[in-house]
């Protein structure tokens, strides 16, 4: 038992999935509450993002599930909710006609715009409670770590 118990504590303290996690939860519970008199979460706010980030010919769910780091099938469930709202557009993409594109509508590029503020809100009540080194640190770990998406990847599969 002592064993198990040992175990079960290095986990719990060294395990770099399980505090990232943890972390992801905290800063999306931020930016879930400063998005949400808009009615939407942080979650859906990055997939509008990503889409716009691509520009008005739209995006492949291929390209925007790697751009994520998101599966297609959990990609599929984000989408969904904002196409029925009128955020986004699935269509035929015009250089391929069986590949489907994600289009941006121009009411979501509105809610992007009335979101951006509520956005800024939450970086802010992240970087005073960080301090600035520390969030921008923080930042550029993050960054730096998804340069390594492809290996990481690679490797989770092995």
């Amino acid at each position: 038992m002592a064993g198990f118990t040992q175990m079960v504590r290095r986990v719990a303290t060294e395990c770099t999935g399980m505090r990232v996690r943890q972390v992801s939860r905290l800063l999306t519970r931020i930016y879930d509450d400063c998005l949400r008199p808009l009615g939407i979460q942080e979650t859906q706010y990055s997939v509008l993002v990503a889409v716009a980030m691509f520009g008005e010919d739209g995006v492949t769910m291929g390209a925007l599930a790697g751009t994520l780091v998101m599966d297609r099938t959990t990609l599929t469930r984000n989408i969904v909710p904002l196409e029925k709202a009128g955020y986004l557009r699935v269509a035929r993409s015009a250089a391929d006609a069986r590949a489907r594109v994600i289009l941006l509508t121009r009411s979501g590029e509105r809610l992007i715009e009335s979101a951006y503020p509520l956005w800024e809100e939450a970086q802010s009540k992240i970087r005073r409670t960080l301090g600035e080194d520390r969030f921008d640190a923080l930042r550029s770990q993050l960054s730096e770590v998804l340069t390594f998406t492809d290996e990481l990847e690679v490797n989770a599969a092995e």
